[in-house]
């Protein structure tokens, strides 16, 4: 197994790891040793999050949408700070939580759809 050095901490990082653990710096495959050029404050976006469901969630149903927003703020501070772990559980809290409306609103055409063929069925 092959290593190199991340171009941010120096630290050693396997080369079949895209994410240094030590500084969370992301290799990119074109560019393995040179830092993205989509960055805020030299740090690399988080990956974990998704404002866009987060919007999402908030139009349909706001209180999972607020939720999914709390959730997509502590994920990102967390990344700024260089704290991968709560990044990734904050990221994937808010894109569970921003599911949610997705989910009540296919449950709710479900139980439409089954009262109207119950309906038919009853006038038949």
């Amino acid at each position: 197994m092959a290593a190199r050095n991340c171009p941010e901490c120096g630290g050693l990082v396997a080369s079949t790891i895209n994410v240094c653990p030590h500084c969370g710096f992301i290799f990119n495959d074109s560019t393995p040793s040179s830092p993205s050029t989509n960055t805020r404050n030299g740090q690399s976006p988080n990956p974990y999050t998704s404002l866009v469901w987060s919007i999402v969630a908030l139009v349909l149903f706001w209180p999972a949408g607020v939720v999914s927003l709390v959730y997509y703020f502590k994920s990102d501070t967390s990344w700024e700070d260089g704290n991968i772990f709560y990044a990734e559980h904050y990221g994937k809290t808010s894109i569970t939580w921003a599911k949610v409306p997705m989910w009540i609103m296919l449950g709710c055409f479900a139980l439409i759809f089954i009262g109207l063929i119950l309906a038919v069925a009853v006038e038949a």
